[in-house]
């Protein structure tokens, strides 16, 4: 998949440029109406025309496939004085780049630059490796108006691997044309996602034997950067390139036209994976033995794969999709998704259990299986039959109890093996009462001491996410831990004789407690005295949107927040209290009570949030609104 993303670079390079190079009138022009739409680029790109044919090339035993031969022309536009942009192609080992070029424009034309592309890894830091890389320039316009190009061919070796093309990037594009020339031997299926409610113009020729289908947007404002921002994919115009089947040969070849086309590569591919499960057998045994229960056997196997076994990320050409053999996993003791998928069927199936590999897409993607596309999975768990119920069993999802399923994989189409047949299963839905952080605690205001106990349970994914972040912590830095989450922060508050429950099951709820003073919390003004009981959830503090945030936020979860708090004011006079609150919508609600009764204040409080998503804006009419 294209992207266009700002690399940060730990050198900043500059290259000479045609600083003396006149800027035309129109151009200036333009780009004085480019800053006013887009104040805060420095610059824009005037017209982007990414173009994508076809041809029959030799696939892995010299069977065909159908190449994709990707040509783009960028041209960009400075905004300012000086300005640098960096344009970037990926690459990796089923793709290949033949022209990166660099122009400058000069009067009307463009001249080329003969500056080299640069050429690096972009592994990033929660990938132990992939065989991603990208060539780059750094583009240097130090006039306003001053204009750049940028030419790009390059082949991906086999369309499996085309999946998605985006019209909006990480510049302002004032217009974006994609164009697909299909030739007469090629049954294409084209997705449009996301068009309705965007202006997309589409047309449709005939060039000799081909058949073009050209889509134009306009206007296009940069994608932001912005935490924990819904996918792109769920809310931007974009197409699905998926080659049904093709004729070569004299005979017809498939694609991906169903389900069954794409679990049949799938299938092909975990056949490559050559498991010899002798070395595993001791261990398999000793992991089962003395559990009485079939469900007790399998919890055995599925903690010890998540605790001994350390999760990296790999990707590496057909690595990237063979899982890898479960005697490496067993020995290396790492593993990427599939390979600890993998170990842990092979071992439920040493014990008799009716475990299968299973291809998985995270919430991260917003497809279905309508869609058979390689773009629709990104994961890969364990599925397991017993006793009439379903389980599905992520291995890399550390601490997480047999039965529950994490947020990211919840209402997911899972896509099972069973040889040469397979079976689609969704994973279901917890409700969002399953993920709570109650709190509950009870206080006395005396002679302008305030103090109390109080006791936070996480249940749920927040009693998994709590084990994720605790057990990993040096033993010296967990007591502090522990008290800084009964201080929710706040420098005013003093936690001592602090207790916890049994933080070595990770099936049970985590409870932490303890004797809080406040006393630092409260306000005294002549005879009045201003107390605050009301803790603010730490989590969500990352959350309070800016007046310039374009997308939605995604949550890790859907939850539940409640606060149970008791205040008693032996010898005071209330004089006032909060008004009650009720604020419910789709995607969140909340409500919040103040009480009195006799020297007793109670404060009751919810805060839920509904489906993991709080949406903001609606892209329409390529610009958000």
């Amino acid at each position: 998949m294209k992207n266009y993303a700002l690399f940060i670079l730990a050198t900043f390079i500059l290259f000479a440029t045609p600083c003396a190079a006149q800027v035309s009138d129109d151009d200036e022009s333009l780009a004085y109406r480019l800053k006013k739409k887009y104040p805060d680029e420095w610059t824009a790109c005037v017209s982007d025309v990414e173009e994508y044919d076809f041809e029959i090339s030799k696939g892995d035993g010299n069977g065909p496939v159908v190449s994709a031969i990707m040509t783009e022309r960028i041209q960009f536009i400075s905004l300012r004085e000086a300005a640098m942009v960096q344009y970037g192609e990926y690459y990796d080992k089923f793709s290949s780049i033949s022209k990166f070029k660099q122009y400058y424009k000069v009067g009307n034309s463009f001249s080329l630059y003969k500056a080299k592309p640069l050429d690096k890894s972009v592994t990033s830091s929660d990938i132990f490796y992939d065989d991603s890389r990208v060539k780059f320039f750094n583009i240097v316009l130090p006039k306003m108006g001053l204009g750049a190009m940028v030419e790009v061919e390059k082949k991906i070796n086999d369309s499996k691997y085309l999946t998605r093309v985006m019209f909006h990037s990480g510049y302002a594009v004032s217009e974006k044309t994609i164009r697909l020339k299909v030739p007469s031997w090629l049954q294409l299926d084209i997705r449009e996602m996301n068009f309705t409610g965007n202006k997309v113009e589409k047309k449709q020729e005939t060039e000799g034997k081909k058949t073009v289908y050209t889509f134009t947007m306009r206007d296009l404002p940069p994608i932001p950067s912005e935490k924990n921002a819904i996918p792109t994919t769920y809310n931007y115009p974009h197409i699905i390139v998926l080659v049904k089947s093709f004729d070569a040969d004299g005979q017809q070849h498939k694609g991906f036209e169903n389900v069954g086309d794409l679990y049949k590569w799938y299938n092909l591919l975990y056949k490559k994976c050559d498991n010899q499960t002798a070395s595993l057998k001791t261990k398999a045994a000793e992991l089962v033995k003395g559990k009485s229960t079939d469900i007790d056997k399998v919890k055995s196997i599925y903690y010890w794969v998540q605790d001994n076994i350390r999760y990296i990320a790999f990707e590496d050409g057909y690595a990237g999709f063979v899982p890898q053999t479960v005697q490496d996993v067993f020995k290396n003791k790492y593993g990427d998704c599939k390979g600890m998928a993998n170990l842990l069927t092979e071992m439920l199936k040493l014990n008799g259990f009716d475990a299968h590999l299973t291809w998985i897409g995270t919430k991260h993607i917003p497809y279905d299986y309508t869609v058979p596309s390689l773009c629709v999975d990104n994961h890969c768990i364990s599925t397991l039959f017993l006793g009439g119920k379903t389980y599905f069993l992520d291995a890399t999802e550390k601490y997480g109890p047999a039965g529950e399923y994490a947020y990211r994989i919840q209402g997911k189409e899972a896509l099972i093996e069973k040889g040469d047949q397979y079976q689609v299963i969704k994973v279901p839905v917890a409700d969002k009462s399953q993920n709570k952080i109650l709190t509950q605690a009870s206080f006395v205001l005396q002679d302008n001491i305030l103090k109390g106990h109080l006791k936070i349970t996480l249940s749920g994914e927040e009693r998994t996410g709590f084990h994720q972040y605790f057990q990993g912590l040096p033993a010296d830095r967990k007591k502090e831990f522990l008290q800084k989450i009964l201080e929710f922060g706040n420098d005013n508050l003093d936690a001592t004789n602090v207790k916890t429950s049994d933080l070595a099951n990770r099936e049970l709820p985590v409870v932490i407690e303890g004797d809080i003073d406040l006393s630092n919390n409260i306000i005294r003004d002549d005879k009045e005295v201003y107390a605050g009981i009301d803790f603010f959830p730490r989590k969500l503090s990352s959350f309070t949107p800016d007046e310039k945030r374009v997308n939605g936020y995604e949550f890790n979860s859907i939850y539940t927040a409640e606060d149970e708090i008791e205040l008693n004011i032996p010898g005071y006079k209330v004089k006032d209290l909060p008004e009650t609150i009720n604020q419910q919508a789709t995607d969140y609600g909340f409500n919040g009570s103040y009480s009195q009764a006799g020297s007793k204040i109670v404060l009751k409080k919810q805060l839920t949030i509904n489906t993991g998503t709080v949406k903001k804006l609606i892209l329409k009419t390529g610009r958000a609104s």
